[in-house]
């Protein structure tokens, strides 16, 4: 049987019968990609946890069904994005949407970029909230939705906030979370209602 090696981000991780764990992954060729690992392995392996950056090595089914993978390897683990429960909960909830919103195959690599730097910043920078908001943001202008047109048109004296929030770094907000969460909440509901986009 044949192997094939893929480097992605662990978005998903869930028991499926009482030896595997199901591992639902985003990486920069095709998009979303889901296989079985093994749950019991060897010693010294490295189990695969959520926001992982790693390197799957998947068995080709021939019958084109769930593909099998035949070992795992640990490239980058975000350990601080469990430092903090508002971290925590706005990494899990982009990896939720993409999980629910996968990239098509062009938008893919782009997509990876932006789960990939928004991870990464959240571990390791202040305010989430802002990063997940920038991410949104990117996802959803990236996809060809009129975001700047219709959502950021509509916004009148909260322009102010959106515009704070995408220009400065995450070192620099101001603006109150609460404000950040409004926004958040208000873009999410446009991209439902505009494209579609199915909300965890």
């Amino acid at each position: 049987m044949s192997t094939s090696s893929l480097r992605c981000l662990i978005l998903g991780r869930d028991p499926s019968g009482e030896s595997h764990t199901l591992i639902t992954a985003l990486e920069p060729d095709q998009g979303l990609t889901r296989c079985l690992l093994r749950t019991h392995r060897g010693k010294g392996t490295t189990a695969p946890d959520l926001f992982d950056e790693g390197e799957v090595i998947l068995e080709l089914a021939k019958d084109n069904g769930i593909r099998f993978a035949r070992d795992y390897r640990l490239l980058t683990r975000r350990s601080g994005l469990a430092q903090n429960h508002r971290t925590l909960e706005r990494a899990c909830r982009l990896a939720s949407m993409i999980r629910k919103n996968p990239p098509p195959p062009e938008s893919a690599a782009v997509c990876y970029r932006i789960a990939l730097e928004s991870f990464d910043a959240m571990a390791s920078r202040p305010r989430a909230d802002c990063a997940y908001f920038k991410s949104l943001w990117l996802m959803i202008k990236d996809g060809g939705w009129p975001v700047q047109e219709h959502w950021f048109a509509r916004l009148g004296a909260r322009q102010e906030f959106a515009v704070n929030i995408l220009t400065h770094p995450l070192d620099a907000q101001t603006i109150e979370e609460e404000s950040v969460l409004a926004l958040s909440i208000d873009l999410e509901r446009w991209a439902a209602g505009e494209a579609h986009f199915v909300l965890p």
